[in-house]
């Protein structure tokens, strides 16, 4: 007895579609098809399917691709045939039918994204620009020619004019970056002076915020760094960024003690033989 098969084309917008539904359900790879449980599931839909009028076209596709699929199955079931291919020759069956399951489910994906932005701007209208003589303008061409003489004539009033603008700054602004120029070595023998006459000093009183520049605290800072390496000064802090308390190393306080007074005197003038270039 002769069975018709009947496809309601309605659930499936095709073969592909049919398939690829089957792929999602079961939740296997595309690159991995189980052919055999995937044609008996695809003959299965294809039985069970009824339809009220009958569309020949597009059931002959279904009917096509079952075909297909019964080759691909009894291709694979067949055993190998002894030949001298490599794995790289071999050819697998169902590659025809991965390539068009994957170009089938990027077109899928990308009539969704058109589907959703149809919904988004769905009732948006495009305004065309309206032209120059709609609204009432004349255009007129003008012809552009470069003159070589005039150029030049407008960068030379260019320069100047920056030359008259920015000389009163230039000249204010040489008087700004002139250098402040300060010895170690002197600052080094400053600080030991101060330091031997008042015992302990801060920071902050040899150097004053409000009447030494940023130049000449930061070379007392170097020169009180070189004086600590010289095991010459003690330097004591609470905590970081604290005042710095500053006091002479024991011995050179001794021994500019021990010395006569014309060689303190020489000393505390000019002499600071204690300190070391």
């Amino acid at each position: 007895m002769n069975q018709f098969l009947t496809v309601k084309i309605t659930e499936y917008e095709s073969p592909l579609d049919l398939i690829y539904h089957l792929i999602e359900v079961n939740q296997v790879d595309i690159y991995d098809i189980p052919i055999a449980d995937i044609t008996e599931q695809y003959i299965s839909v294809l039985q069970d399917s009824t339809l009220n009028e009958l569309d020949m076209e597009l059931a002959s596709e279904f009917l096509v691709m079952a075909a297909t699929l019964m080759q691909i199955k009894s291709g694979m079931l067949l055993p190998e045939a002894k030949s001298d291919l490599t794995d790289e020759d071999f050819s697998d069956p169902r590659e025809e039918l991965v390539l068009r399951l994957l170009a089938y489910r990027r077109n899928k994906q990308l009539a969704i994204e058109l589907e959703n932005r149809f919904a988004v701007n769905q009732g948006s209208y495009l305004k065309i620009a309206a032209s120059a003589a709609s609204l009432g303008l004349s255009i007129e061409i003008v012809e552009d020619k470069i003159s070589a003489e005039k150029f030049s004539q407008s960068v030379n009033n260019l320069i100047q004019r920056n030359s008259l603008r920015f000389s009163d700054q230039n000249q204010r602004i040489r008087q700004l970056l002139k250098r402040e120029k300060f010895s170690v070595k002197d600052k080094m023998l400053e600080i030991v002076k101060r330091v031997f006459h008042k015992s302990r000093m801060f920071f902050s009183e040899l150097f004053p915020a409000a009447k030494t520049s940023k130049a000449e605290r930061v070379s007392g800072f170097l020169a009180i760094l070189e004086l600590i390496r010289q095991n010459k000064l003690r330097v004591k802090q609470s905590n970081p960024f604290a005042v710095m308390m500053i006091e002479l190393e024991p011995e050179l306080k001794n021994e500019i003690e021990n010395r006569s007074e014309d060689m303190l005197q020489d000393f505390m003038n000019e002499g600071g033989e204690l300190i070391e270039k």
